[in-house]
């Protein structure tokens, strides 16, 4: 016996702010009609619910009439394991992936009889709240989506798919809600009045989409140079394979950079506003991804000298809510060689150079 297998999916702006459009296949029209949610994505541990409607107009036998609602996330990288000899033959595949939530309800059949005519259900999963938010990259894919089964017995027609991807916003956990005290220190030459110290605070370092932190730092430029104060937001991305190599991905947010001149054995105390968008959010609760933020206080100075940085972590997302107990997501150390990390998050953060 062959099951031939049918997906039928739609969206409805009557009933929340996104829109499907009805399928029709093999004599079935399906419509997704979703309840209204806010902003019109969905949180880590939000309930969806909606209506199932669909009408089939050939009477028709069915084994079987399912929905689901998945969360799934897979990467895939290549590196060639002999850089001067870029072939097929030297190409290296990593990949992972992980299940997030795959919960399923079926719809009451007689599976001897013929049916015919409009048909409506209601139905309801809920968003496990250990959860990555949706993500979309080149290498790397985050998607949740609802799908509807219908599944014809005695059929020998090829499988067909159609499936709608919900969004989803996912809660963060944060190091410390406190403000965090930083030094970094930058000397020119040996002699010790032709050095560059910078002390101060950050406002904070678990930041809500939208917000900004603060930097009230003291710079006291003992060089007979002009100097630069730069700061600005860092987002650093971390793919891991099933074996655990790692590629690193590393950009500054745009629109976030500030640079302020300091005069020559000349004393600035500064306020540095570092911003963040809605559209931001730390990547958490995943094996296979980690999405990093971090606010960087850089000194520039004249060539032929290099400058100096200090790398802040922040976190940017909704805080995870009270009573709700986190799973931790326990990641080995890297395999084979190091790549760029970030600094571990302490109370103090000191840097020379």
């Amino acid at each position: 016996m062959n099951d031939s297998v049918y997906f039928y999916q739609c969206y409805s702006a009557d009933v929340c702010s996104y829109k499907f459009q009805s399928y029709k296949i093999m004599g079935v029209t399906c419509q997704i009609l979703l309840n209204p949610i806010e902003n019109g994505v969905y949180k880590a541990g939000d309930p969806v619910t909606g209506t199932l409607k669909y009408f089939i107009d050939i009477p028709t036998q069915y084994s079987r009439i399912t929905m689901a609602l998945t969360g799934r996330g897979k990467c895939l990288w290549t590196e060639y394991s002999n850089r001067s000899n870029s072939n097929f033959n030297n190409v290296i595949y990593h990949s992972n992936s992980e299940d997030y939530t795959n919960l399923m309800m079926s719809v009451n059949l007689n599976k001897d009889e013929f049916i015919s005519g409009a048909f409506e259900y209601p139905f309801q999963f809920e968003l496990p709240i250990n959860i990555p938010p949706t993500f979309k990259d080149p290498i790397c894919t985050i998607e949740y989506k609802l799908t509807v089964l219908f599944v014809i017995g005695n059929s020998i027609i090829p499988q067909r798919e159609f499936e709608v991807e919900i969004p989803v916003t996912s809660y963060v956990v944060s190091f410390s809600s406190e403000p965090l005290m930083l030094k970094l220190d930058k000397k020119l030459s040996f002699k010790i009045k032709n050095k560059i110290n910078v002390s101060g605070e950050i406002s904070k370092t678990h930041i809500t989409p939208g917000d900004s932190t603060q930097l009230a730092i003291e710079v006291n430029n003992k060089t007979g140079a002009e100097i630069s104060i730069r700061t600005e937001l860092i987002y650093c991305l971390t793919y891991i394979s099933t074996l655990n190599r790692r590629r690193y991905r590393e950009e500054v947010v745009r629109n976030t950079t500030t640079k302020t001149a300091v005069a020559a054995n000349g004393v600035s105390n500064l306020i540095c506003v570092v911003p963040t968008y809605q559209n931001l959010c730390s990547i958490q609760h995943s094996k296979m991804l980690m999405g990093e933020y971090k606010v960087r206080l850089k000194i520039e100075v004249p060539k032929p000298h290099r400058d100096a940085s200090i790398d802040i972590p922040v976190v940017i997302g909704a805080k995870m809510p009270d009573g709700i107990t986190a799973v931790p997501v326990v990641l080995p150390p890297p395999a084979g060689p190091m790549y760029p990390h970030t600094m571990s998050h302490h109370p103090h953060v000191n840097m020379s150079w």
